[in-house]
């Protein structure tokens, strides 16, 4: 075989290499109809996934109104316990004042008493003294007016007697009035009491129903997320493989015009005539914004963490893996929770500058305190709000009360320290702590 037969056949060989991408035998080439029913395939899908994702916002939304239910029902709680409290000091003072009548009723009867037996003696006298008395004051008049005189004096004495005696009776019913009236106010508070720590029980069987249904919706909600994130991630790999599909498709039409251009080269080459080159580009940009104005200046805290409530020191469930107490799973206990009492104070653990004071969510009422160099403390469930969102605390301050508000069984502090956006266990900056034997490992 000559050199320029060879090289012939080499040309032929490599274009039929080139064109063998559109030959009908190709076995693994991609057709319209394939990339169509890759398409209708990712279609369906977002279809479901939409459908899913309606279903969860339509949970989220009712959980959101029964979140919004319990915070009114924890604000109602929180009203009613503020005028039990006021109730329990009148009921105290109102004792105090029917002890102290009580103290000047006695009084009073021992100085009435006392009167009337001034009375009955100064008469038994006279009786046993009978005309001696009289004949006495006869005998020292001196004078017929001398005698008038003294006998006015003895009746004045008598009748000055009974009038003592009778303004005596009359303070002692007075004071017994005073505290009857007190002790009827004191009965009235009572019974008021009383109908308060009823409509407190009723309001706290409602906050239990509302806790059960925001752990109910809760667990539908995961579920249905679940779902939803199979259905988002079969999604994802539907366009994964629609997009490979439509980039073999693009692959193999470029081998094919590549061939075709080869192969007109070819045929030009062997005609004689000359050939050209079409060039083509593509361009693209990059939308970007203008960045977001530097926050303000953190204040800085001292570096160190002072423990947030002075009152206890008692751990009931600790930092990590948990069984969640309303929910009923293993969930990840981002904090540590102190049972204090209902009401008692909680002070920022660091200086700093306040972030977040409201109601948020789970965690109820919450504050979040920034103490400058990554470090930043939580404290939620809480009662009450002592401070603003800007407002600048130092350590030790008193930042709230301890209560029960968002997703919780009882009253605590949910406590919870941050290092550089990571939380971390509080436990690691505190000693002389009392840990439940329920609190967690």
């Amino acid at each position: 075989m000559s050199i320029q037969a060879f090289k012939k056949t080499i040309a032929c060989f490599l274009v039929l290499l080139l064109l063998l991408p559109l030959l009908p035998t190709t076995a693994h080439a991609v057709s319209q109809a394939d990339i169509d029913a890759a398409r209708a395939e990712r279609d369906a899908l977002t279809q479901q996934r939409e459908e899913k994702q309606a279903v969860v916002d339509g949970l989220k939304e009712e959980q959101a109104g029964i979140l919004e239910q319990k915070q009114a029902l924890d604000d109602r709680n929180g009203v009613i316990l503020l005028e039990i409290e006021s109730i329990d000091k009148e009921i105290d003072l109102y004792d105090q004042m029917i002890e102290q009548k009580a103290r000047e009723v006695n009084m009073a009867q021992i100085t009435e008493n006392a009167q009337l037996e001034r009375y009955r003696a100064r008469v038994r006298s006279m009786e046993e003294d009978g005309n001696t008395g009289l004949v006495a004051i006869i005998l020292n008049a001196r004078s017929l007016g001398d005698l008038l005189t003294l006998l006015d004096d003895a009746s004045d004495v008598m009748k000055s007697d009974v009038a003592l005696y009778e303004d005596y009776i009359e303070a002692r019913e007075a004071t017994e009035a005073a505290k009857a009236e007190y002790e009827a106010t004191r009965t009235e508070l009572d019974s008021r009491k009383l109908e308060l720590r009823g409509e407190q029980e009723e309001l706290q069987a409602e906050m239990a129903e509302a806790t059960d249904l925001i752990a109910k919706l809760q667990e539908n909600i995961e579920e249905n997320q679940a779902q939803y994130e199979e259905l988002l991630a079969a999604e994802n790999q539907a366009n994964q493989e629609l997009a490979e599909l439509i980039a073999r498709r693009e692959r193999e039409r470029e081998a094919a015009l590549a061939a075709q251009a080869a192969d007109a080269a070819r045929r030009a080459a062997q005609s004689g005539n000359n050939g050209g080159n079409n060039n083509g580009g593509s361009s693209g940009g990059e939308t970007g914004g203008e960045a977001a104005p530097p926050p303000p200046p953190v204040v800085t805290g001292t570096g160190s963490f002072a423990w947030p409530v002075p009152s206890c020191t008692y751990i009931t469930s600790r930092f990590g893996y948990r069984v969640h107490p309303i929910f009923g799973t293993v969930r990840n206990h981002t904090g540590i929770d102190i049972g204090a009492s209902y009401g008692a104070s909680i002070n920022a653990s660091d200086g700093g500058t306040v972030t977040l004071a409201q109601y948020y969510g789970g965690y109820g009422n919450c504050v979040m305190i920034d103490h400058g160099n990554g470090r930043v403390t939580l404290y939620g469930h809480m009662s009450s709000l002592g401070v603003s969102v800007g407002q600048a605390v130092s350590q030790g301050q008193y930042i709230g009360a301890v209560g029960d508000t968002g997703w919780a069984t009882g009253p605590h502090c949910h406590f919870e320290i941050y290092i550089n956006g990571g939380r971390v266990d509080p436990e690691m900056y505190f000693s002389g702590l009392t840990i439940s034997p329920d609190a967690g490992v």
